[in-house]
């Protein structure tokens, strides 16, 4: 059955690549003189064509390919990757490069991974502010004059290490300008994923680290383990204390719905999960449930951002802030700031390795949702 699947893929997408070789001059089955130009799909949106784009979008990881079509599928890639653009150095991978990325395709194996450190770009995570006619909450300023430019008038040399400990005694911390009481759920304004393992060894592509690596319990493609692990921090005893918490789903690139992880009676489950307790590990139940909505309900959320300071991802340093938000005014009632601070991966090509870097706040980890308790104090359950 498999074999005549692929069998039949194959038959489609040779057909598809001969269309496109007829109408653009043999682009995709012969090498040319400029690898990143550019190339037009078939206007006729075909069962081939879809499952070609499809093919390209994934990565051209599918193994119904053959190798011919495994690299038409790579340089139609190489051709759609953008150039590098200085002006925004902190969006493309340490290696970014489309016409070594396809000459690594060409020389190396199939599933090489390192030839996708010559595409690595950074991905949009966008915010979703429940209430659009509410005013932008605004974002603390960078210091003036600079951390940086403050330790080079005392030093000739600015070395990674003491850029760090500056910029973590000057600008690290949790400022919580008020708490409120009694609150029973929390929204998630900007969705976090769990970052790649390629995004994670590169010393720019990543907009923020130590939420990329503070937040590794969410999964990168989302789905019922992502809602799960959500809840579990915010709501499931012993992790999270509030009553609900709330994301959104997005669906090609809207919000079609809230998700909602509320609070089940114990006597309503019987699965149970592992938890710490007075240092020991012990089952307790499960009591997470999900519930789909039209509107948020929760009258405070968070987001977060990376910021950035001069020189810093060059010595392997980055930022990020934290912040907690009346949704009702999009007053900033908290914020946290943390750097941190990475070495280069062992026989790695590229510089960073942030899943394992220090944060100044080291060894005491704070993750979101402690920080988020202090803030916002759950009610009583």
């Amino acid at each position: 059955m498999k074999n005549s699947q692929f069998k039949s893929l194959a038959q489609n997408m040779s057909v598809l690549i001969a269309s496109v070789m007829m109408c653009h001059g043999n682009a995709i089955a012969t090498e040319s003189a400029d690898p990143v130009g550019t190339l037009t799909q078939p206007t006729k949106e075909s069962k081939a064509a879809i499952r070609y784009r499809k093919a390209v979008e994934d990565g051209c990881n599918d193994y119904a390919l053959t190798r011919s079509q495994y690299m038409a599928c790579n340089e139609q890639r190489a051709r759609e990757l953008p150039p590098l653009d200085p002006a925004r150095r902190e969006h493309f991978g340490e290696l970014y490069d489309p016409v070594k990325f396809l000459q690594c395709k060409k020389d190396g194996f199939r599933q090489g991974k390192d030839c996708e450190l010559h595409a690595l770009r950074r991905l949009d995570q966008p915010e979703y502010w429940p209430y659009p006619d509410v005013p932008p909450m605004k974002w603390p300023e960078a210091p003036t004059p600079s951390v940086y430019e403050q330790l080079k008038k005392k030093q000739l040399l600015v070395t990674a290490k003491d850029y760090f400990e500056a910029l973590c005694k000057a600008e690290a911390g949790e400022f919580i300008y008020r708490t409120v009481e009694g609150v029973e759920g929390v929204y998630e304004i900007r969705p976090s994923r769990r970052a790649t393992d390629s995004e994670f060894e590169d010393r720019y592509v990543l907009e923020d680290p130590w939420n990329a690596s503070s937040s590794g319990w969410r999964t990168f493609k989302g789905g019922n383990a992502y809602w799960e692990s959500f809840g579990d921090q915010f709501v499931q005893p012993n992790h999270g204390k509030f009553k609900f918490a709330e994301t959104p789903f997005v669906a090609e690139g809207r919000v079609s719905r809230i998700v909602r992880a509320h609070r089940k009676p114990e006597s309503e489950t019987q699965q149970t999960r592992t938890s710490v307790l007075a240092g020991k590990f012990v089952q307790v139940p499960y009591v997470v449930a999900w519930i789909e909505a039209e509107a948020v309900t929760a009258r405070f959320g968070f987001t977060w951002r990376g910021i950035q300071r001069p020189h810093d991802r060059d010595l392997n340093i980055a930022g990020s802030e934290l912040a907690i938000v009346d949704l009702k005014s999009n007053e900033v009632i908290a914020l946290r700031r943390e750097f941190v601070k990475t070495g280069k991966p062992r026989n790695r090509p590229t510089s960073a390795n942030w899943e394992t870097a220090a944060p100044c706040s080291w060894p005491h980890i704070v993750l979101p949702n402690d920080f988020i308790n202090r803030a916002l104090r759950p009610i009583q359950q």
